[in-house]
């Protein structure tokens, strides 16, 4: 799970401590402090092509956004999806929404989400994250990319967050 020093309070919801993809797809950004960075039609890269099962270069909306923590750039996203549900949403302008993600997309499309699988890896972080985090290049960031699925198991959106590795650490608990 990743969770943040400051907050380890036991209180906190649990799905919240634990499934930061979760949060993100139910929580409308302008609830949150923080600004979109970037919004554009982009070909494909290879990785998010096979994730969201769409030819490599198949136009997607790239929509970026900056979250901030107590006025310090804490979460870099990145959403890649079909640009049709992008405009049937909104997520295609700089506006942030006033919805949730996942809010936006069932109503638009009628599929429901079903499941999110997530990959973690401590990485460098991009050009792009170094810019937008205020990183210094050599600073990990704790690199989520998750795919999410209708309840038919069929791709609707790909997220890649980075979270700066001087503000996260990762910390799991489970049953024997």
């Amino acid at each position: 799970m990743v969770v943040m020093p400051e907050q380890e309070d036991t209180r906190m919801d649990e799905p919240e401590r634990t499934r930061p993809i979760r949060t993100l797809l139910d929580r409308a950004e302008a609830d949150d402090p923080g600004q979109v960075t970037y919004v554009e039609q982009r070909p494909a890269r290879t990785g998010v092509a096979r994730l969201l099962d769409v030819a490599e270069g198949a136009p997607l909306v790239l929509r970026q956004r900056v979250a901030l923590q107590d006025g310090v750039p804490a979460e870099f996203v990145s959403l890649w999806l079909d640009p049709e549900i992008a405009r049937a949403t909104g997520l295609d302008t700089q506006t942030p929404v006033t919805t949730s993600v996942r809010e936006l997309i069932e109503s638009a499309t009628g599929r429901r989400f079903g499941r999110v699988a997530a990959h973690l890896t401590a990485r460098r972080p991009t050009s792009a994250e170094v810019k937008t985090l205020g990183l210094a290049r050599n600073m990990p960031v704790l690199g989520v990319l998750a795919t999410v699925t209708d309840t038919q198991g069929r791709p609707v959106l790909v997220v890649d967050l980075a979270l700066p590795g001087e503000l996260y650490e990762l910390t799991d608990a489970y049953p024997l």
